[in-house]
């Protein structure tokens, strides 16, 4: 049987099911949709989507097939679950210092969102960043989860690498970007599970509410491969046509290849997979090439066992692409302060031209690991650090007060030695 407006992706999910699914039928435009909801009166519509008109509903197998010849329908497609791009690794462990970069850019002016399960502004790495925080309105009466204290979420770990702001010993704060202005895109829901329509509703409040982001992280992947034409991919491609840069992890199911899932696929989705301390990719990074052939992942970024500082006390080891994906919008980000209009193929190339190759095949690594000064010095801003006035003043003072003690004791020795 020959499928006309099926994803093909879906063809297979379909046969046999008996029950009714949770699907995204898609328009040409606004009108056409208006007219299918007309024509459809007894259709009950869970949601509208506008960044590409799409509605969600829930159809059975027979009535899938029936608007499969709807003239009106551009593509009838699964509304895909989503995963956080994270292994299950997070210990308490000792503080082990770690900064990318010591550039002078640290994202100030910069509008970075994190799409996640949402951020606890309650640990002393990000207490005092600038955050607003974003939440779906329950249309589905999913309750939104009250977080707890002390609850250490995916979110707060991805604002947490891009944001912290620890100090290392010379006092230089140890987030990528530590003067962002955090956006908190919060998804949780009562479930616990994520899906396409969650994210497009995301997509259209920051379309209609007009909210400045020039980075946005989704943490999320599918646990499918994709070819990059499912509707959150084709989303994203529309929403960095509008100047939002979108970063994405390549996800956790490597090594095998093909198995980047959406957004990870979409062609103007900027992807990471990660790195072990020893420049080499791990077993879990996703790989492609995508399911139409295209080169995934962009990047590679280190993502297994980070330990990063929440509080005085607390230290947590991280592990997974969504970690690489944080480092990636925090280094976008310090691009970003220096040049806020830059395009996203500008970008690519710089990246691009930044990077070192790993000797991988290029499914596995893209063009390779990001050299943060190799960016500025092809920007031709690169100087080795110049250290700070109060770190000198403190070495100064120390040799001082060292330079001192050896005088008097010199002089103690003379004057004891000519007695």
């Amino acid at each position: 049987m020959k499928y006309q407006k099926i994803y093909p992706l879906f063809i297979e999910k379909i046969k046999g099911q008996p029950k009714k699914q949770r699907v995204i039928l898609s328009f040409k435009n606004l009108s056409d949709r208006k007219k299918f909801i007309s024509k459809n009166t007894k259709l009950k519509i869970i949601k509208k989507f506008n960044l590409i008109p799409s509605i969600k509903v829930s159809l059975s197998k027979e009535q899938i097939l029936t608007y499969d010849n709807d003239k009106l329908v551009k593509q009838i497609e699964e509304d895909q679950q989503l995963y956080l791009s994270m292994l299950d690794v997070m210990e308490i462990l000792e503080l082990s210092d770690y900064r990318t970069s010591q550039i002078s850019f640290t994202g100030r002016n910069v509008n970075v969102g994190i799409l996640d399960v949402g951020i606890n502004k309650n640990f002393t790495s990000i207490s005092n960043i600038e955050m607003i925080h974003q939440k779906l309105d329950n249309s589905e009466k999913e309750i939104t989860l009250k977080k707890e204290k002390h609850e250490i979420s995916h979110g707060t770990i991805m604002a947490s690498i891009i944001s912290n702001q620890f100090k290392n010993s010379d006092e230089i704060l140890i987030g990528i970007a530590p003067h962002v202005k955090i956006h908190d895109f919060d998804i949780l829901n009562k479930k616990e599970k994520y899906y396409f329509s969650h994210i497009l509703e995301f997509f259209d409040i920051i379309i209609k509410k007009k909210i400045m982001i020039d980075v946005l992280l989704i943490s999320f992947t599918t646990s499918n491969p994709s070819d990059g034409k499912d509707i959150l991919s084709l989303s994203c491609n529309a929403l960095v046509d509008k100047g939002i840069i979108i970063v994405s992890p390549a996800g956790n199911f490597g090594p095998e290849p093909q198995t980047i899932g959406s957004p990870g696929a979409a062609k103007k989705v900027i992807t990471f997979g990660t790195l072990e301390k020893e420049v080499t990719i791990p077993e879990f990074s996703g790989r492609g090439p995508t399911l139409d052939e295209r080169i995934k992942p962009d990047f590679c970024l280190p993502g297994s066992k980070i330990s990063i500082p929440l509080s005085q006390n607390l230290r947590a080891s991280v592990t997974g692409t969504s970690v690489s994906a944080s480092f990636g919008a925090g280094i976008i980000a310090l691009i970003k302060e220096f040049e806020p209009t830059i395009s996203y193929d500008e970008l690519i190339k710089l990246l691009e031209n930044s990077s070192v190759d790993l000797d991988y095949d290029n499914n596995a690594q893209g063009y390779g690991m990001l050299i943060i000064p190799r960016i500025f010095k092809t920007l031709n801003l690169y100087q080795k650090k110049i250290v700070p006035y109060n770190y000198l003043l403190k070495i100064s003072l120390k040799y001082s007060i060292e330079f001192l003690i050896i005088l008097i004791v010199l002089f103690y020795f003379f004057y004891f030695f000519r007695i």
